[in-house]
């Protein structure tokens, strides 16, 4: 499948937040890997538990109340569970990249734009001002920041938003990070610059070979940039296939419904939607979680949580539903 040893392998992690009134099940029991160079792609509506799964992998989950209960999170084969925080401030920003859901809040009102560049490249590499300031020039240009030499030295509100997204790709990426988290990163954008930024972060991926995990709720930007997706529902991986499986041959219920949510060329066909809502993480249904909304749901769905496992058509593609898997022992 893969010759390469995966870049960063998620195993059976569950992070879960720890309440006075009840506890939070935020990611449970989550297997994930990211090869080199691959974009891999976490989709989901909001509250699945995707942001808390990229949270978990920069060890930014605030604790407490938030709690790694199980698992290991290998990456380049050293666990980052096990990391002290020293070594993890070294691994931030320099070798995991990230880029966050809102620019507008993610930047300092306070500081030029060129400031923070610096600030980042500073942090992680043995650089004078000087010459990081000759860097944060250069992945402006990479970044394609339109007349860069006059950006540098201004401030984010005299950005427009996509300026801003811009420069916080540059800093994610000044440190040439081997992995690149982007949580929702076109969500407060129009769609041409929408476009425009997920295009950027393919050619920067292809020119550096660094992979990406992509978290996005919306299924359409998936099929263009993704090489493998997994579907999220209530802090489980429900569905993991290639991006070509997944769009012509889904097969739990749920990542079809997503499919079948999603804008049609035709305009009279009227948009469907799923039932109901994703569940509190608090206070999740017995069994498989998406049951309470499922139109094919079967008994036991109603009482055991379907594991991850392979549909004997294509071994490549993991399922999490009772229609495929083996009946549980009674």
């Amino acid at each position: 499948m893969h010759s390469q040893d995966p870049l960063l392998d998620i195993q059976n992690l569950s992070t879960f937040f720890h309440t006075e009134e009840n506890i939070v099940r935020s990611v449970r029991n989550v297997d994930l890997t990211i090869y080199p160079g691959e974009t891999v792609a976490l989709v989901g509506e909001s509250g699945c538990g995707k942001s808390v799964t990229a949270l978990s992998a920069m060890r930014l989950v605030p604790m407490p109340p938030g709690n790694f209960e199980n698992g290991r999170i290998l990456f380049k084969e050293k666990d980052l569970l096990q990391a002290s925080e020293l070594e993890m401030q070294k691994i931030r920003g320099n070798e995991i990249g990230m880029i966050f859901q809102e620019p507008m809040t993610s930047l300092n009102p306070i500081f030029t734009i060129g400031d923070q560049i610096i600030e980042a490249i500073c942090l992680h590499q043995d650089k004078s001002h000087d010459e990081a300031r000759i860097l944060a020039l250069k992945v402006l240009k990479k970044v394609a920041m339109p007349s860069p030499e006059t950006r540098i030295d201004q401030y984010p509100h005299e950005l427009s938003g996509g300026m801003k997204q811009r420069v916080m790709i540059a800093m994610s990426i000044a440190c040439k990070p081997s992995l690149l988290i982007a949580d929702e990163p076109t969500t407060a954008l129009d769609v041409t610059i929408q476009a425009q930024i997920l295009d950027l972060l393919d050619e920067l991926r292809k020119e550096t070979q660094m992979s990406i995990l992509l978290i996005t709720h919306n299924l359409g930007i998936v099929a263009q940039y993704a090489d493998r997706v997994a579907v999220m529902y209530s802090g489980k991986i429900v569905e993991l296939a290639s991006v070509e499986n997944i769009f012509a041959s889904p097969s739990h219920p749920y990542t079809k419904g997503l499919l079948n949510s999603l804008p049609k060329d035709t305009i009279s066909v009227k948009l469907e939607t799923i039932p109901g809502a994703v569940p509190h993480p608090a206070f999740l249904p017995e069994g498989c979680a998406f049951h309470p909304r499922c139109a094919e749901k079967m008994g036991e769905c109603e009482r055991e949580i379907p594991e991850l496992q392979s549909l004997d058509s294509n071994p490549k593609h993991q399922t999490a539903c009772w229609l495929y898997n083996k009946t549980p022992a009674l």
